[in-house]
């Protein structure tokens, strides 16, 4: 099994994984990829999978699962970073990681965690569950910028320049959008729907396009039956719901990074933030639509 994942590892430009036995107590950064392969036999439920949209507390919900895991063995799959705005060649790169083990490991496979750790479910043949955090729009756009400009200024003058907002809602014709363009355009919802849709027809438009309704129906979709999803405000209600529905014993909440150089949401101007607003429409759809679906069930439950 080890010569085939090398070898398919090999083949798609990366190094091949090494296994870590450590799990409790371990952080790791949040760009890796974890697998968990159970070490007690076959996995009897369905495989969780932690599906870490940037910038939307997915951190600190590894940090629960990864203390609350059956005994394992954990392999760090190789750096897919450059692979984040190809959703086509991240479901390649699942499948074949996938097709690569053996059935004993298929078996024993449950956990996975990452920023792509979704695109592993059209090629999964077992039941899954997976668990997702989404943030208020503007709040995650603003986090995302200021991460961002606080890597950039490093070792710079503080008074440098950084237009990397402005670069994205309003890019030069001569260098186009940066890079990240997508992280400003809806990016929770492209996270998602980008799993099963071809989201290059999804336009970066200042409010909903005329196919709006198309994207809504099939985002409620996945909200309703694919993903089970919490938002970032409530993140220790949506903790302890997780650890009663799979038992776990230490459902802790741990504390998430902060950005201290980033200025509070009210001393950005008012129109920079409708601007975000405008251009994440669908991500504020998304966004209610999570914040209800999350409700519902802590109502189902207490009725159970």
């Amino acid at each position: 099994m080890v010569g085939r994942l090398r070898t398919a590892l090999v083949r798609r430009g990366h190094q091949a994984p090494e296994p870590d036995k450590g799990v409790r107590g371990v952080k790791r950064a949040s760009a890796s990829t974890e697998a968990f392969f159970r070490t007690d036999g076959p996995h009897p439920g369905p495989v969780l999978v932690v599906y870490h949209i940037q910038k939307t507390a997915g951190t600190a919900l590894r940090e629960v699962v990864r203390t609350n895991v059956p005994p394992t063995e954990v392999e760090i799959t190789p750096d897919l970073r450059d692979l984040r705005y190809e959703p086509d060649e991240l479901r390649k790169w699942y499948r074949d990681w996938y097709l690569a083990m053996d059935d004993d490991r298929r078996a024993r496979l449950c956990c996975l965690m990452s920023h792509s750790a979704g695109y592993l479910l059209p090629t999964l043949d077992r039941p899954v569950e997976t668990v997702v955090l989404v943030r208020e729009p503007v709040d995650r756009v603003l986090s995302f910028f200021h991460e961002k400009r606080r890597n950039y200024l490093r070792g710079q003058d503080k008074g440098s320049p950084f237009n990397l907002l402005e670069a994205a809602y309003s890019p030069s014709p001569e260098k186009g959008p940066p890079q990240a363009w997508p992280q400003f355009y809806n990016w929770q919802a492209r996270s998602l729907l980008s799993v099963y849709h071809d989201i290059s027809r999804l336009p970066a438009s200042e409010g909903p396009p005329p196919d709006a309704d198309v994207w809504r129906e099939r985002l409620r979709a996945l909200v309703d039956d694919v993903f089970i999803i919490g938002v970032q405000d409530r993140f220790a209600d949506f903790v302890a719901w997780l650890g009663r529905r799979h038992g776990w014993t230490n459902p802790f909440v741990p504390q998430s990074g902060v950005n201290r150089h980033r200025p509070p949401m009210e001393e950005t101007p008012a129109e920079v933030r409708e601007q975000i607003l405008a251009h994440n429409w669908l991500d504020t759809e998304l966004y209610e639509l999570s914040a209800q679906a999350q409700e519902r069930r802590e109502a189902e439950e207490r009725s159970a």
